[in-house]
């Protein structure tokens, strides 16, 4: 099965040193992204806070062009030449980092062959689901102001997917930690 397969190549590159090295390239990436001179902070200042659409949980094609249209052409081209590419960089850093993350957790308390291991696979959904939505937020940015509504629905689906996938990775390493604390108070 391909999940087995996929989680079995998870935890042969899941460690400590793994888990330190993804933790810092998720760390760093959000900083550059959210930050300036290349994140959202510089194109908040830009457009006068308008939003981008990596940034919404949902919305319909008709916003996501009036989202567009509030960045501006400079905002646009800022999103689309220093956003953008920090952005296609930022899922994986945190697909690998919840990934490990939840292998590393899981295997310190399951036995070996859990099929709960195969959890390590729900970030690469949520990983997915934003290079989806990259792939159309870069469609809709360079052929601005044509409207490519069809494309424009595909990134409304993707957004909610990948937003509630990287919730579920969330909850399952606090799952994962709270696991580890109620064991450890009963060990005393």
């Amino acid at each position: 099965m391909i999940v087995d397969t996929i989680s079995s190549a998870i935890r042969n590159v899941s460690s400590g040193r793994t888990l330190i090295a993804s933790l810092a390239f998720f760390a760093v990436s959000a900083v550059l992204v959210n930050g300036r001179p290349f994140g959202l902070a510089r194109l908040a200042e830009i457009t006068g806070g308008a939003g981008i659409l990596d940034m919404e949980f949902t919305y319909t094609p008709v916003q996501a062009y009036a989202m567009l249209a509030a960045l501006g052409d400079a905002g646009r081209e800022f999103y689309l030449t220093r956003i953008v590419p920090l952005d296609l960089v930022f899922p994986l850093a945190y697909t690998l980092f919840f990934a490990v993350t939840i292998t590393w957790l899981l295997s310190r308390r399951l036995p070996e062959g859990s099929p709960w291991m195969r959890l390590n696979v729900v970030p690469l959904i949520a990983g997915a689901a934003d290079y989806g939505e990259n792939i159309g937020v870069i469609a809709l940015l360079l052929s601005y102001p044509a409207e490519l509504y069809g494309v424009a629905g595909f990134t409304a689906v993707m957004s909610p997917i990948k937003y509630t996938f990287i919730a579920v990775s969330m909850l399952i390493v606090l799952g994962a930690l709270a696991g580890w604390a109620v064991s450890g108070l009963r060990g005393r």
